[in-house]
This record gives C-alpha cells, sequence and structure tokens, in this order.
C-alpha cells in the first residue's frame, strides 16, 4: 500500500465525526479507533484497552509489530506501513506526512480518538512535553523481525 492509500484508509473513518469514536458518558475510544484502522489495513493490533494493547507489544511480543523509533514510524506511515504511538493509556495511528519525517517527536503526524478526536495533527495534541519520553512506537513488518 502506498502512504496516500494509507491515509485514505485512515481518513475513511471520519474520526473527527464518526459517533463511534467520540467520547461518551466520560469512555474514550482510542484503542478501538486505532484497532479498526488497523484491521483495514490487515495488520492487526492486540485486542483490549491501551494497557493491554501497550503490554502485549512490549519486547515485541506481539507478531509482526515491532519497536521502532519516531522517526522509523513516520518515514514507515509516509511509505504507507501502518503505524503507531502508545502509552498505557491512549494510542495513536501515526499517519502519512507528505513524505516529510520531523525532527522532533511532538511534529509526529497522527490521528486519534480520545477526549479530542482529531484525523490529522500532531503528537503534541495527544501528549503534553512532560509525557513524551513515555511514548513507544510500533511499526507493522509482514515478514517479521526488521532488519535494524
Amino acid at each position: 500500500m502506498t502512504g496516500k492509500e494509507y491515509a485514505n484508509i485512515i481518513d475513511g473513518f471520519d474520526v473527527e465525526h464518526n459517533s463511534k469514536y467520540l467520547p461518551s458518558g466520560g469512555n474514550t475510544y482510542c484503542n478501538i479507533f486505532a484497532q479498526d484502522v488497523a484491521d483495514a489495513c490487515d495488520t492487526p493490533l492486540p485486542t483490549g484497552g491501551c494497557e493491554n494493547m501497550w503490554n502485549s507489544l512490549a519486547h515485541n511480543q506481539f507478531p509482526k509489530w515491532w519497536s521502532v523509533t519516531y522517526k522509523q514510524a513516520q518515514s514507515r506511515a509516509n511509505d504507507g506501513i501502518p503505524s503507531i504511538g502508545i502509552t498505557k493509556d491512549h494510542v495513536v495511528i501515526v499517519r502519512p506526512n507528505n513524505g516529510s519525517v520531523p525532527s522532533d517527536v511532538k511534529y509526529v503526524r497522527i490521528a486519534q480518538a480520545g477526549k479530542t478526536c482529531y484525523n490529522d495533527t500532531t503528537l503534541a495534541y495527544a501528549w503534553g512535553a512532560a509525557a513524551r519520553s513515555n511514548v513507544r512506537f510500533y511499526s507493522w513488518y509482514e515478514t517479521g523481525q526488521p532488519d535494524y
């Protein structure tokens, strides 16, 4: 898949207006949105909430999802390869960024559901400066372990 095709899949969920992902009754649905996007790309994420996803992905324990740097996550998303950013309480989809790779993690392009739903913004809107060092990034590797 190309970066444009990946962006079209993300855009198709209309996360900013889709009632499935809008906060309701104190609940947010970032995990559901990320899982839905990943499923649409045939790159399934672990099920459950963010902490379960975090634990399943830790130490590269979940098939085909491997730990990467934020620059690798953005570059791979630009190439059409699903990538995410995650903490124990929030997950975002890394989306294509017109081929650009940011110089700082806060500029990684994302789509997210949560307290606020964004289709295309920066990671700075998902996590404040103090929390950004806790964000882990993962990307899908169809053929298994990446060649770092």
